[in-house]
């Protein structure tokens, strides 16, 4: 039996970093990884859908197409193969897997490829690829093993016509027609995706909107933009089954209606991936909405024991999980509670694509904060212009009496990339002023928040010209 002052289960983004700022500590460190090195982030989650879009959107040349396209600006099923998409997706993963590898093989970590379970809080059973069994010892463990797609019982999941997030990864061939169920981040990512690719897609959802938790605004902009795209949104409409006929795949609703199509995507949201790890034998369970409770130090009610990434639930992001990761690990052994992660931006890679910080003009209303609204949008600006990305929205929210930035949604080229402009003067207690203070380099996508800044300030202004001129009346 081999001791650690740490072990690791799950090599994802929240268990690198764990594995690695507990080393840094000067601990002594193992990592478990039942799958692949880099966990389903690197193999089929973020990275590789994030590979798939950029592939989209270079093969089809996608951004170039209002300067050169043809006067038919459609793209044909034979223009882009899935040789060419999974080429790119396949070099991106390795290359990433051999960098991880690397750098725990650089911080001295050791690594185990197998799949644990539980003895006791502090004991772990590994069996590893050949069948053999040992037993490693952690002073503190950290379960950083993520999440799965959730498959609903009901549904016949072939991995062919009827599939999962992952299996879409894993497809041979472009399919002519596809249905999307679920509306939710990865059912529009997906369906985005596909639509540029010249797939007929159809996104059901039983909710009237699509990402209902978006800014209401910038929601609009992306259904006109998918519909744009020859989307088709069948909103609140609820499926009774999913069937498959021959080589096609059917949807019945509950109104008896049907649909079909090629194939079928499923996205019935993730759940925590925790399947044969007999948490109860270190006094773990997962909560009503299946996922393990954890303090604001990343603590689960077994002392020894932490909890990060998607194992835990929300925000399910990339981001916050390397955070997360290097958190419970200062926590563990330096016994600070760390700062929370308060204030992060959230990013969505549909095409176009969005990212957002702070309040919503809704969340703000349901508070009664008096707010203001500056808006550019992207033919205003200059570099959105220069490079065919003239469909796109920039939308700040700030105090309407302090000018304090309260909110920034962007939808479009760039978002993910430049929402950090916002996120910086958000944790500063910035006013909007901050955006007409500093020079911009011209031309950049970073303008837009000039040109919103200024249109904000102008509404106050203005409003408040009205307002004493009606005071003298």
């Amino acid at each position: 039996m081999k001791n650690y002052d740490a072990i690791i289960i799950g090599s994802g983004p929240a268990g690198q970093k764990a594995a690695i700022a507990s080393r840094k500590l000067g601990k002594r460190v193992a990592i478990i990884e039942g799958w692949d090195l880099g966990g389903s982030s690197l193999h089929t989650g973020t990275i590789p859908s994030k590979t798939l879009r950029e592939a989209i959107l270079d093969l089809t040349n996608f951004q170039q197409k209002s300067f050169y396209a043809k006067k038919d600006n459609s793209i044909h099923q034979n223009e882009v193969s899935i040789t060419d998409l999974s080429h790119r997706v396949t070099m991106v993963k390795s290359h990433l897997k051999g960098h991880l590898q690397k750098e725990l093989m650089k911080n001295d970590i050791s690594i185990y490829s197998g799949h644990a379970r539980f003895l006791d809080n502090h004991h772990l059973e590994v069996t590893l690829r050949d069948d053999e069994k040992i037993t490693l010892h952690g002073k503190y463990i950290f379960i950083a093993t993520g999440s799965a797609p959730r498959t609903p019982k009901h549904i016949h999941f072939d991995h062919k016509l009827v599939l999962t997030s992952t299996d879409l990864l894993l497809m041979d061939v472009i399919p002519r027609s596809l249905i999307v169920i679920g509306a939710g981040v990865i059912g529009c990512e997906y369906a985005s995706m596909m639509c540029i690719l010249g797939v007929k897609v159809t996104l059901v959802d039983k909710n009237k909107r699509l990402l209902g938790f978006l800014d209401q605004e910038i929601g609009s902009h992306l259904q006109i933009a998918l519909e744009e795209h020859n989307l088709e949104f069948i909103r609140e409409k609820e499926y009774t089954s999913i069937d498959i006929v021959e080589n096609a795949a059917f949807v019945t609703f509950k109104d008896g209606s049907k649909i079909s199509a090629d194939k079928i995507l499923v996205t019935a949201g993730r759940e925590a991936n925790v399947k044969n790890l007999d948490l109860e034998k270190a006094g773990l369970g997962l909560n009503e909405k299946g996922y393990i409770d954890v303090s604001k130090s990343f603590q689960t009610k077994t002392e020894n024991i932490y909890a990060v990434g998607d194992v835990i639930g929300g925000p399910r992001l990339s981001s916050t999980s390397y955070m997360q990761g290097v958190y419970a690990a200062n926590c563990a052994f330096s016994k600070n509670v760390c700062k929370a992660m308060s204030i992060y931006p959230y990013g969505i890679y549909t095409i176009p694509e969005i990212s957002y910080i702070g309040e919503t003009e809704e969340t703000l209303k349901a508070k009664n904060i008096p707010y203001e609204v500056g808006r550019a949008y992207f033919y205003e600006i200059s570099k959105c212009v220069i490079t065919g990305n003239k469909t796109g929205l920039c939308k700040l929210l700030f105090d309407q009496k302090k000018f304090t930035v309260l909110g920034a949604h962007i939808i479009g080229h760039g978002a993910a990339e430049v929402i950090h402009i916002a996120q910086l003067a958000i944790s500063l207690n910035a006013t909007i002023h901050y955006f007409v203070d500093h020079v911009f380099n011209f031309p950049t996508y970073a303008e837009m928040y000039a040109i919103a800044a200024r249109n904000g300030i102008n509404k106050v202004i203005l409003k408040e010209k009205e307002i004493n001129e009606e005071n003298k009346v």
